[in-house]
Protein backbone atom coordinates (compact mmCIF):
# COMPACT_ATOMS: atom_id res chain seq x y z
CA UNK A 1 0.00 0.00 0.00
CA UNK A 2 1.24 3.45 -0.84
CA UNK A 3 2.23 5.49 2.21
CA UNK A 4 0.06 8.57 2.63
CA UNK A 5 1.38 11.80 4.15
CA UNK A 6 0.31 12.61 7.69
CA UNK A 7 -2.14 15.44 8.37
CA UNK A 8 0.77 17.57 9.61
CA UNK A 9 2.75 16.91 6.42
CA UNK A 10 -0.29 17.74 4.33
CA UNK A 11 -0.83 21.02 6.16
CA UNK A 12 2.85 21.92 5.74
CA UNK A 13 2.74 21.23 2.00
CA UNK A 14 -0.46 23.27 1.69
CA UNK A 15 1.12 26.24 3.48
CA UNK A 16 4.23 26.05 1.31
CA UNK A 17 2.18 26.21 -1.88
CA UNK A 18 -0.26 28.88 -0.61
CA UNK A 19 2.22 31.59 0.43
CA UNK A 20 5.26 32.84 -1.50
CA UNK A 21 8.71 32.31 -0.04
CA UNK A 22 10.27 35.49 1.31
CA UNK A 23 13.56 36.52 -0.30
CA UNK A 24 15.88 39.48 0.18
CA UNK A 25 19.01 40.75 -1.53
CA UNK A 26 20.45 41.77 1.84
CA UNK A 27 23.33 39.63 3.11
CA UNK A 28 22.23 37.22 5.85
CA UNK A 29 25.06 35.28 7.56
CA UNK A 30 24.80 31.61 8.43
CA UNK A 31 23.99 31.00 12.11
CA UNK A 32 24.49 27.80 14.07
CA UNK A 33 21.90 26.83 16.66
CA UNK A 34 23.08 26.94 20.25
CA UNK A 35 22.48 28.11 23.80
CA UNK A 36 24.54 30.60 25.78
CA UNK A 37 23.20 31.20 29.29
CA UNK A 38 20.04 33.30 28.78
CA UNK A 39 20.49 33.54 24.99
CA UNK A 40 19.60 30.93 22.40
CA UNK A 41 19.58 30.64 18.62
CA UNK A 42 16.94 28.30 17.24
CA UNK A 43 16.08 27.50 13.65
CA UNK A 44 12.55 27.26 12.28
CA UNK A 45 12.46 24.88 9.30
CA UNK A 46 9.25 26.42 7.96
CA UNK A 47 7.18 29.27 9.36
CA UNK A 48 4.77 31.98 8.28
CA UNK A 49 5.52 35.63 8.87
CA UNK A 50 3.65 38.86 8.20
CA UNK A 51 5.66 41.57 6.50
CA UNK A 52 5.99 45.03 8.03
CA UNK A 53 4.78 46.62 4.80
CA UNK A 54 3.76 43.61 2.72
CA UNK A 55 1.58 40.54 3.31
CA UNK A 56 2.13 36.97 4.51
CA UNK A 57 5.24 35.01 3.57
CA UNK A 58 6.68 31.55 3.97
CA UNK A 59 10.17 31.47 5.50
CA UNK A 60 12.53 28.53 5.40
CA UNK A 61 15.33 27.66 7.84
CA UNK A 62 14.88 30.89 9.81
CA UNK A 63 17.38 31.56 12.63
CA UNK A 64 15.84 33.25 15.66
CA UNK A 65 17.71 34.88 18.56
CA UNK A 66 15.80 34.27 21.80
CA UNK A 67 16.29 35.56 25.33
CA UNK A 68 15.02 33.44 28.18
CA UNK A 69 13.60 34.93 31.36
CA UNK A 70 15.01 33.90 34.77
CA UNK A 71 11.42 32.87 35.51
CA UNK A 72 11.07 29.36 33.99
CA UNK A 73 7.29 29.78 33.74
CA UNK A 74 7.73 32.53 31.11
CA UNK A 75 8.36 31.84 27.45
CA UNK A 76 11.59 32.90 25.80
CA UNK A 77 11.31 36.28 24.06
CA UNK A 78 12.19 36.65 20.40
CA UNK A 79 14.86 39.34 20.19
CA UNK A 80 15.88 39.33 16.54
CA UNK A 81 15.66 37.28 13.35
CA UNK A 82 16.05 37.92 9.61
CA UNK A 83 12.30 37.46 9.14
CA UNK A 84 10.13 39.27 6.60
CA UNK A 85 8.84 41.63 9.29
CA UNK A 86 12.28 42.42 10.69
CA UNK A 87 13.96 42.91 7.33
CA UNK A 88 11.20 45.16 5.99
CA UNK A 89 11.22 47.19 9.21
CA UNK A 90 15.02 47.58 9.33
CA UNK A 91 16.16 47.80 5.73
CA UNK A 92 15.76 51.58 5.40
CA UNK A 93 18.34 51.89 8.16
CA UNK A 94 20.94 49.49 6.82
CA UNK A 95 20.43 50.40 3.14
CA UNK A 96 20.86 54.15 3.64
CA UNK A 97 23.79 54.35 6.02
CA UNK A 98 26.86 56.32 5.04
CA UNK A 99 30.14 57.79 6.21
CA UNK A 100 30.78 56.97 9.86
CA UNK A 101 27.70 54.97 10.82
CA UNK A 102 26.82 54.03 14.40
CA UNK A 103 24.53 51.04 14.95
CA UNK A 104 23.01 50.90 18.44
CA UNK A 105 22.21 47.25 19.15
CA UNK A 106 24.17 44.29 17.74
CA UNK A 107 21.52 41.55 17.72
CA UNK A 108 22.49 38.94 15.13
CA UNK A 109 24.77 41.45 13.43
CA UNK A 110 23.26 41.36 9.94
CA UNK A 111 22.01 44.96 9.92
CA UNK A 112 25.46 46.29 10.86
CA UNK A 113 27.10 44.06 8.25
CA UNK A 114 24.76 45.30 5.52
CA UNK A 115 25.57 48.88 6.49
CA UNK A 116 29.29 48.04 6.20
CA UNK A 117 28.72 46.48 2.76
CA UNK A 118 27.63 49.85 1.38
CA UNK A 119 30.44 51.56 -0.55
CA UNK A 120 29.46 54.93 0.93
CA UNK A 121 30.17 53.82 4.53
CA UNK A 122 33.70 54.43 5.76
CA UNK A 123 33.30 52.82 9.20
CA UNK A 124 30.56 51.18 11.24
CA UNK A 125 30.67 51.36 15.03
CA UNK A 126 28.31 48.92 16.76
CA UNK A 127 27.22 49.63 20.33
CA UNK A 128 26.12 46.60 22.38
CA UNK A 129 25.35 46.56 26.10
CA UNK A 130 25.44 42.80 26.67
CA UNK A 131 28.96 41.28 26.49
CA UNK A 132 27.45 37.82 26.03
CA UNK A 133 25.78 38.86 22.76
CA UNK A 134 29.17 40.10 21.54
CA UNK A 135 30.84 36.82 22.49
CA UNK A 136 28.14 34.81 20.67
CA UNK A 137 28.75 36.76 17.45
CA UNK A 138 32.51 36.27 17.91
CA UNK A 139 32.14 32.54 18.58
CA UNK A 140 29.98 32.07 15.48
CA UNK A 141 32.50 34.08 13.42
CA UNK A 142 29.70 36.20 11.98
CA UNK A 143 32.03 39.14 11.38
CA UNK A 144 35.48 37.52 11.34
CA UNK A 145 34.44 35.39 8.35
CA UNK A 146 33.73 38.47 6.23
CA UNK A 147 36.16 39.74 3.57
CA UNK A 148 38.83 41.95 5.17
CA UNK A 149 37.67 45.15 3.46
CA UNK A 150 34.24 44.76 5.10
CA UNK A 151 35.48 43.30 8.38
CA UNK A 152 37.90 46.18 8.87
CA UNK A 153 35.06 48.70 8.67
CA UNK A 154 33.31 47.14 11.69
CA UNK A 155 34.09 47.90 15.32
CA UNK A 156 31.99 46.50 18.19
CA UNK A 157 32.02 48.46 21.45
CA UNK A 158 30.59 47.00 24.66
CA UNK A 159 28.76 50.00 26.09
CA UNK A 160 25.42 51.57 26.88
CA UNK A 161 24.25 53.44 23.79
CA UNK A 162 22.66 56.05 26.07
CA UNK A 163 26.06 57.04 27.46
CA UNK A 164 28.51 56.44 24.61
CA UNK A 165 30.31 59.40 23.09
CA UNK A 166 32.01 59.18 19.69
CA UNK A 167 35.67 60.04 19.14
CA UNK A 168 34.92 61.38 15.65
CA UNK A 169 31.87 62.92 13.94
CA UNK A 170 28.98 60.57 13.17
CA UNK A 171 27.15 60.79 9.86
CA UNK A 172 24.40 58.22 10.43
CA UNK A 173 22.88 56.69 13.56
CA UNK A 174 20.77 53.54 13.25
CA UNK A 175 19.17 52.59 16.58
CA UNK A 176 17.54 49.25 17.33
CA UNK A 177 17.82 48.40 21.04
CA UNK A 178 14.19 47.43 21.74
CA UNK A 179 12.71 43.95 21.92
CA UNK A 180 9.28 45.06 20.71
CA UNK A 181 8.20 47.37 17.94
CA UNK A 182 6.58 50.69 18.74
CA UNK A 183 7.98 51.13 22.25
CA UNK A 184 6.68 54.43 23.60
CA UNK A 185 10.10 55.04 25.18
CA UNK A 186 11.94 54.69 21.86
CA UNK A 187 11.73 58.36 20.93
CA UNK A 188 13.11 59.53 24.26
CA UNK A 189 15.83 56.85 24.10
CA UNK A 190 16.94 58.11 20.68
CA UNK A 191 16.94 61.68 21.93
CA UNK A 192 19.28 60.65 24.76
CA UNK A 193 21.61 58.92 22.29
CA UNK A 194 21.60 61.94 20.02
CA UNK A 195 22.50 64.27 22.91
CA UNK A 196 25.91 62.57 22.97
CA UNK A 197 26.31 61.26 19.42
CA UNK A 198 25.10 64.30 17.42
CA UNK A 199 24.61 62.30 14.20
CA UNK A 200 23.83 64.17 11.01
CA UNK A 201 21.02 61.72 10.23
CA UNK A 202 19.09 59.17 12.30
CA UNK A 203 16.95 56.15 11.51
CA UNK A 204 15.49 54.13 14.36
CA UNK A 205 13.53 50.88 14.40
CA UNK A 206 9.83 51.66 14.45
CA UNK A 207 10.16 55.33 13.54
CA UNK A 208 7.22 54.99 11.15
CA UNK A 209 4.92 54.19 14.09
CA UNK A 210 6.22 57.12 16.12
CA UNK A 211 5.93 59.50 13.16
CA UNK A 212 2.30 58.48 12.72
CA UNK A 213 1.69 58.86 16.47
CA UNK A 214 3.15 62.37 16.52
CA UNK A 215 1.24 63.37 13.37
CA UNK A 216 -1.99 62.11 14.96
CA UNK A 217 -1.41 64.33 17.99
CA UNK A 218 -0.96 67.35 15.72
CA UNK A 219 -3.90 66.35 13.49
CA UNK A 220 -6.47 64.59 15.74
CA UNK A 221 -8.87 63.73 12.90
CA UNK A 222 -6.16 62.19 10.73
CA UNK A 223 -6.62 58.60 9.54
CA UNK A 224 -4.02 58.34 6.78
CA UNK A 225 -0.83 60.36 6.86
CA UNK A 226 0.46 62.60 4.06
CA UNK A 227 4.05 63.50 3.25
CA UNK A 228 3.37 67.04 4.45
CA UNK A 229 2.15 65.65 7.79
CA UNK A 230 5.30 63.52 8.04
CA UNK A 231 7.41 66.67 7.75
CA UNK A 232 5.21 68.44 10.30
CA UNK A 233 5.50 65.54 12.78
CA UNK A 234 9.29 65.37 12.43
CA UNK A 235 9.80 69.12 12.72
CA UNK A 236 7.26 69.91 15.47
CA UNK A 237 6.95 66.65 17.40
CA UNK A 238 10.05 64.51 17.02
CA UNK A 239 12.63 67.27 16.54
CA UNK A 240 15.43 64.98 15.39
CA UNK A 241 17.28 64.85 12.04
CA UNK A 242 15.45 61.72 10.92
CA UNK A 243 16.28 60.02 7.66
CA UNK A 244 13.23 60.37 5.40
CA UNK A 245 13.51 58.42 2.12
CA UNK A 246 13.07 60.51 -1.00
CA UNK A 247 13.07 57.65 -3.51
CA UNK A 248 9.72 56.23 -2.38
CA UNK A 249 6.34 57.49 -1.23
CA UNK A 250 7.05 57.39 2.50
CA UNK A 251 3.47 58.35 3.41
CA UNK A 252 2.16 55.38 1.44
CA UNK A 253 4.63 53.08 3.22
CA UNK A 254 3.61 54.36 6.67
CA UNK A 255 -0.08 53.97 5.84
CA UNK A 256 0.53 50.34 4.82
CA UNK A 257 2.42 49.72 8.07
CA UNK A 258 -0.43 51.19 10.12
CA UNK A 259 -3.08 49.23 8.19
CA UNK A 260 -1.13 45.99 8.67
CA UNK A 261 -0.85 46.49 12.41
CA UNK A 262 -4.52 47.42 12.80
CA UNK A 263 -5.61 44.41 10.74
CA UNK A 264 -3.45 42.13 12.90
CA UNK A 265 -4.77 43.64 16.15
CA UNK A 266 -1.33 44.97 17.13
CA UNK A 267 -0.84 48.21 19.06
CA UNK A 268 0.55 51.15 17.10
CA UNK A 269 2.68 52.07 20.10
CA UNK A 270 3.14 50.32 23.43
Amino acid sequence: MENKPSDAQGREESIQTTFPTFETDLFIPQYQSGQWESWEIRRAEYCLDHGYVSGTWMLEDLPVLLKRSPDPSLQAETWMSPSAYEIESQELGCRNAGGHTVVAGLGLGWSAINAALLPQTSEVTVLELDPLVISIIEELQVITSLPSEIRNKLTIVQTDAMDWRPGSPVDFLYADIWAKHGERSALEDVRKMQDHIQAKQIYFWGQELLIYHEAKKLNPGMETISNAQISQAVEQGIELPLFIPRDLDYAQMINRVITNRINRGLPLIR
